[in-house]
């Protein structure tokens, strides 16, 4: 499962603009006080304050650039992307230069899921200069996320020859790897990442993966095992390995890691499919209609639960269902179910 920890585990950060020997010095001593007070803030990760102190200055000094930056990250900080938005591009039209107004902006459209306006800023910051890994980082998977993996590639790895400590950055770099069915690299970068951080459970979930797609089932059952013993909540590693399962036959234990899947996470559809795939291959018909039901009823777009409890109907004789089920599969884009289809037609 590609960026297991999804791209919404974001370590990097977000920097405001710090109070050191870069700080602007306000026109007016009062907005200079202000300001420092909600870098303070923010040391404290009190960012309400932080905003607070930050609107004290700019109502002082209305141009003061640093002001609306900082403020910026800050109401990102508290998930306000609109009014980041906002105050990032006031920052850029009275600074053009305002390159941390780039990246701050940027990051505020990813978080938006605006990967396109991200990637915009996230060049433009890096075209006036801004250099720091994060944003290479963020560009990177604003890339993978419009599918440009290759490009993503090149921004993750000048992120890693900016700061190659960072696990994450690995595990993300084998990721798209792993899309470009580059599977020796993939793994290199996540033991890579499991070396910078050994306890980083997504790096042995993603490792398994990348074993499966080599047709290496037990290594892939073992670095989900891996996972899962580092983090025992880890839904989607139960998931995973029992889909491995699912390969050496392993039905009654396939059951269980869905079984644990969706006793960590009710709404958990996939698992409840691949539970209904497991009870199936038992001949326990009854049961797997009613977990393909479950997947269903939790997404009721999930074109293989449909696929699936089609099959499952016609073993139990309900050939009507059966077809029902194949006909919203179809729908949904699974073209093989038009042959089952056509059987009963």
């Amino acid at each position: 499962m590609l960026l297991a920890a999804s791209c919404s585990t974001m370590v990097l950060g977000q920097k405001p603009v710090g109070n050191d020997s870069t700080l602007i010095v306000a026109e007016n001593q009062e907005a200079e006080v202000a300001f420092n007070q909600g870098n303070d803030f923010v040391a404290e990760r009190n960012y309400t304050q932080a905003i607070q102190s930050f609107s004290e200055a700019i109502s002082v000094n209305p141009r003061f650039t640093k002001a609306y930056i900082n403020r910026g990250f800050a109401k990102s900080e508290i998930s306000d992307y609109t009014g980041a938005i906002s105050d990032f591009t006031h920052a850029i039209s009275t600074d053009a230069q305002a390159s941390a107004a780039y990246y701050g902006r940027g990051l505020a459209y990813f978080n938006q899921g605006k990967s396109s306006e991200a990637l915009q800023d996230f060049n433009e910051a890096m075209g006036k200069g801004y250099k720091e890994a994060k944003v290479y980082y963020y560009a990177g998977i604003a890339h993978f996320e419009l599918g440009e993996y290759e490009d993503a590639v090149n921004n993750l790895t000048l992120a890693i020859n900016t700061d190659g400590t960072n696990a994450q950055m690995y595990n993300d770099r084998g990721s798209v790897k792993r899309m470009l069915e580059k599977y020796d690299e993939a793994i290199a970068d996540y033991r890579q990442a499991i070396r910078l951080d050994p306890k980083m459970a997504t790096a042995y979930n993603n490792l398994g993966s990348v074993y499966m797609k080599k047709g290496n089932i037990d290594e892939a059952i073992s670095q989900y095992g891996l996972a899962i013993a580092l983090d025992p909540q880890y839904y989607i590693a139960y998931n995973n390995r029992a889909r491995a399962k699912f390969e050496k036959n392993l039905f009654d234990d396939m059951i269980s890691d869905c079984q644990k899947a969706v006793s960590i996470k009710s709404d958990y559809a996939f698992a409840y499919n691949n539970m209904g795939i497991a009870q199936m291959k038992k001949k326990d018909y009854d049961a797997a209609y009613k977990s393909f039901s479950k997947a269903i009823q939790l997404n009721p777009k999930f074109a293989e639960a449909y696929l699936n409890r089609g099959s499952c109907a016609e073993m139990q004789r309900k050939f009507d269902n059966a077809v029902a089920d194949w006909k919203k599969a179809s729908e949904l884009g699974i073209d093989k179910a038009r042959n089952y289809i056509a059987f009963y037609e």
